[in-house]
């Protein structure tokens, strides 16, 4: 023990820091799981040996410490509050702020925060502290030790294609036509030509935009026509599309999806209320039953998640007509809910509508929501995903159809960029566990 003592003593002494350690006071705060717990044990009994004095109350601290976690977004915005409050104390008192932990490490962090951070340390710098706490009292320099990438090897391969601008729906809530004008649609050949550019360029996903994205009618070629040759450029492996209207789909679309398989198993498709009623006041053209009919038989023909968009409260909504729409949520199990409360926009047939008492808005999106989380099944047991890289440790990293992460394990790099078929094992929120089972098909 005195051996360890005096070789402490010497290291101090060769840094010329000694002194400064005396007195000391340190305060530590911890957010997160126990391994976070743990690493702050940790920091302590390395740093322990310099007479620093731990105190309940950073007000006073010489040192503050300040262990991150950002599992949770609720978590990144007490780190910040916490961080707030330091950065006022400081002004009066002089401490030395260390930020490490899991915060360091975010892709996205804020570079003007770390400013005024003396001292940033990511997971694997923390064995080191004493002798970048030794070097920072000796030479007032800030040390920033910053995790700028987390993913690897992961390959950009979706791009988004517009292949129109414009709307000539009028439905009676929508500002869109007033702004971007009725449809025009681009030029069918300079789309296929840029798809064939980027496919050269790793990218071997599309995604098509507009408005009303399957009106698409360029000289007599329609959306079918467009989905079929784009479907024969080679490196393009799958092609997403929204937003999509029911009205402007046909038979030949069935035989489409059912023959090609580049075409995503995902479908977004806006229905905005379950009730027939509120349907014909939105100028949409299509009842409920022409939903759920579309739906039956994109279903019959094969695995197929979907998508919805819902307006809350639109202007003469009855009780009976909320009802449909909670209805229809039963009626198909949809893989994502988006859900809005009307807003009303000048320039529009339903401006003039009356609106709904502010109360029995919020009412209704309670319930809503509410009866969401009862009824919507998230759970895949079985899809494809298309893999787009690797993390560390053999975690690998796939897009499903409808656009969503799934994490899984393997052991071979000549996965990356190829269709697997994935066995859904758990999901929470957007983020999905998955077993590899085959190869789904290589084109």
């Amino acid at each position: 023990m005195f051996l360890l003592i005096l070789l402490l003593l010497l290291d101090f002494l060769r840094l010329g820091t000694a002194m400064i350690f005396f007195n000391l006071k340190l305060f530590i705060k911890t957010f997160g799981c126990n391994i976070n717990k743990n690493e702050t044990e940790k920091i302590y009994f390395l740093i322990k040996y310099f007479k620093i004095k731990l105190i309940k109350e950073f007000i006073i601290a010489n040192i503050y410490i300040l262990n991150s976690c950002i599992i949770r977004k609720n978590s990144q915005i007490k780190i910040l509050k916490e961080l707030k409050k330091v950065f006022f104390v400081k002004k009066f008192n002089k401490i030395i702020l260390i930020l490490t932990g899991c915060y360091p490490e975010l892709n996205n962090i804020n570079y003007i925060l770390f400013k005024k951070i003396e001292i940033v340390l990511n997971s694997s710098t923390n064995l080191f502290i004493k002798k970048i706490l030794c070097f920072y009292l000796k030479y007032k320099k800030k040390i920033f030790f910053i995790k700028k990438k987390i993913f690897y090897n992961i390959k950009k391969i979706n791009k988004f294609v517009q292949i129109m601008i414009g709307c000539n729906e009028n439905c009676s809530y929508c500002i869109i036509p007033q702004i971007k004008g009725k449809e025009t649609y681009f030029n069918y050949n300079s789309i296929l030509n840029y798809i064939k550019y980027i496919s050269k360029n790793s990218f071997s996903e599309i995604t098509l935009l507009g408005q009303n994205v399957n009106s698409y009618n360029f000289k007599k070629i329609n959306f079918n026509c467009l989905l079929y040759n784009i479907s024969k450029i080679k490196n393009i492996k799958r092609i997403n599309f929204f937003s999509s209207n029911l009205f402007y789909f046909n038979i030949n679309y069935f035989f489409l999806y059912k023959n090609i398989k580049k075409i995503s198993n995902h479908i977004h498709l806006p229905i905005q209320s379950g009730s027939n009623n509120i349907l014909k006041k939105m100028n949409r053209k299509y009842s409920n039953f022409n939903f759920l009919f579309f739906i039956y038989n994109l279903k019959k023909i094969k695995f197929t998640t979907i998508s919805t968009d819902f307006i809350l409260s639109f202007p003469k909504e009855k009780f009976k007509d909320y009802d449909d729409t909670l209805k229809i949520i039963k009626k198909v199990i949809f893989f994502e809910i988006y859900f809005f409360l009307y807003s009303k926009r000048q320039n529009t047939i339903s401006f003039n509508f009356k609106e709904e008492n502010f109360y029995l808005k919020n009412m209704k999106l309670k319930i809503f929501k509410n009866y969401i989380i009862k009824n919507i099944k998230k759970k895949i047991i079985k899809t494809r995903i298309l893999v787009i890289g690797y993390l560390k440790k053999n975690i690998f990293i796939g897009k499903m159809d409808n656009l969503k992460f799934v994490f899984f394990e393997y052991y071979k790099l000549n996965i990356i960029g190829k269709f697997i078929e994935i066995n859904i094992i758990n999901n929470k929120k957007n983020i999905y566990l998955g077993i590899y089972e085959k190869f789904y098909y290589n084109y």
